[in-house]
């Protein structure tokens, strides 16, 4: 299941990556100086049906994905298979634009972006971003709703 959950993150991931616009990320974003910086992946959970609640399938607290989101706008993704270089800036998939809107961080362009909600909590600021999407265990089983939830810390 791992490995399909990987392939499912790696797809969307390239879709919202490679799918930027010039005009950054939408006219009611801009980019907050308080979100500025590295954002560490410090949790990550799959969940079986269209809610990211109850008992996770699969968990992952291990993972090295960082988010620079930096003062011009732009973000950079490291620390996945595709995105291993520190602050990537040779593949243009591992490249994009953000802005903020409230509590609310946006990764991309429409119509494919992530929406990343930011919290203060004990441990810092944190984004959350959940996903529902359809998947399956194998490719010869039938598409079934999950829910990917996944929390980075501000370093």
């Amino acid at each position: 299941m791992k490995k399909y959950t990987n392939i499912l993150l790696l797809v969307a991931s390239i879709l919202v990556l490679s799918c930027e616009d010039d005009e950054g990320s939408g006219s009611d974003y801009s980019v907050n100086a308080d979100y500025v910086g590295d954002w560490e992946q410090t949790y990550f959970a799959q969940f079986d049906g269209n809610a990211c609640s109850g008992t996770p399938e699969y968990v992952d607290t291990v993972s090295a994905m960082i988010y620079a989101l930096n003062d011009d706008g732009t973000v950079l993704i490291s620390g996945t298979w595709f995105c291993d270089e520190t602050n990537n800036t040779t593949e243009e998939m591992c490249q994009s634009t953000w802005g903020a809107s409230g509590t609310t961080i946006r990764i991309g362009t429409a119509p494919l972006h992530s929406d990343l909600t930011v919290a203060d909590t004990d441990e810092g600021l944190t984004m959350t971003s959940e996903r529902e999407m359809m998947a399956s265990s194998s490719p010869d089983e039938e598409m079934s709703p999950i829910c990917q939830k996944s929390i980075f810390t501000k370093l």
